[in-house]
């Protein structure tokens, strides 16, 4: 059933990127955390979508000042049956229109159809937003603008590489070329990269590829995205997706050490070899757990999803 689901979501999304590149537009894919909607209208209305807090916290505030008009839409929408795409958006943007943007909002929801305008306050400025599987917001932009932004992206990359961490020139001007016809306008599509929260190169990394160390030696993939003029590379996404999966791993690691009580006889991995082992303590919440191995006559505090075997 997931599988079919997921097929389904792709085919949707495949329609309405065709749908909207027809358009000149593309869809630019934001995390799918439960915050998209405000971190689309950050990164439009703030240019940065870590503010994304800032922006629900203002339309929190601007609902909790303006309570007895909403609390009356609450109830008429509840009285009259309306499933029209206005009224299905309406809950959240008007208050976010309102309080924080100054701008109205056209959400493109079906390919082959005109965008639903949501507000219409005569504000000047619009956000963009693609509505798809019923559950999710992504941003919206003009060809052009992804474009530019994915230049801007490589001489930002290419100034900090070059001027900051010093790289090789040679490493660097071999991710540098000119746009081909078939190029892809975004890394949305393409497989994740190991990208970092804070750095796209680590210090050892840094250090091979700093006066000539390392001359001729490919840098990693999201930082050959970056540096490429012709492609944009969605930065908070790919952050967004690996931090997904550190999690995930977390809760992983969490649930498989609910299995384990002090007390329990083990075998621990250790440099290569297996010794026999005694569980002494089980910390909570953690993927971690205190053993004794008899044999060196120490604790030693192992995780338990790669080292520890109970028998």
């Amino acid at each position: 059933f997931h599988q079919l689901a997921a097929a389904a979501s792709r085919a949707a999304e495949k329609l309405m990127d065709e749908y909207l590149k027809s358009l000149g537009l593309h869809r630019k894919k934001i995390a799918k955390d439960g915050s998209c909607l405000f971190r689309a209208v950050a990164e439009q209305v703030l240019h940065c979508q870590s503010l994304h807090t800032k922006v629900r916290a203002k339309c929190v505030e601007f609902l909790k000042q303006n309570r007895e008009t909403y609390e009356k839409e609450r109830r008429r929408s509840m009285n009259v049956e309306d499933e029209s795409p206005r009224r299905r958006h309406q809950a959240g943007h008007p208050s976010l229109s309102l309080s924080l943007c100054r701008r109205d909002f056209l959400i493109y929801q079906e390919p082959g159809r005109t965008p639903v305008q949501i507000t219409n306050n005569n504000f000047k400025d619009k956000v963009h937003l693609c509505f798809l599987n019923g559950n999710h917001y992504d941003s919206v932009y003009r060809i052009s603008h992804i474009k530019n932004a994915a230049l801007c992206q490589s001489i930002l990359y290419e100034v900090l590489y070059d001027g900051v961490f010093k790289v090789d020139r040679n490493s660097l001007g071999a991710c540098q070329r000119l746009p081909r016809s078939n190029d892809l306008l975004s890394d949305d599509s393409m497989a994740f990269c190991n990208s970092s929260d804070e750095s796209d190169l680590d210090a050892n990394e840094i250090s091979e590829l700093t006066e000539g160390r390392g001359r001729g030696r490919l840098l990693p993939e999201r930082v050959r995205r970056s540096l490429n003029p012709t492609l944009f590379r969605n930065i908070e996404y790919d952050v967004w997706h690996k931090s997904k999966r550190a999690q995930q791993k977390i809760d992983y690691c969490i649930a498989a050490g609910m299995q384990y009580t002090a007390g329990d006889r083990c075998q621990v991995r250790l440099e290569g070899r297996h010794y026999n082992a005694t569980i002494k303590e089980v910390p909570p919440n953690s993927n971690k757990v205190v053993v004794y191995i008899e044999e060196l006559g120490n604790r030693l505090v192992t995780h338990t999803h790669t080292h520890t075997h109970t028998h």
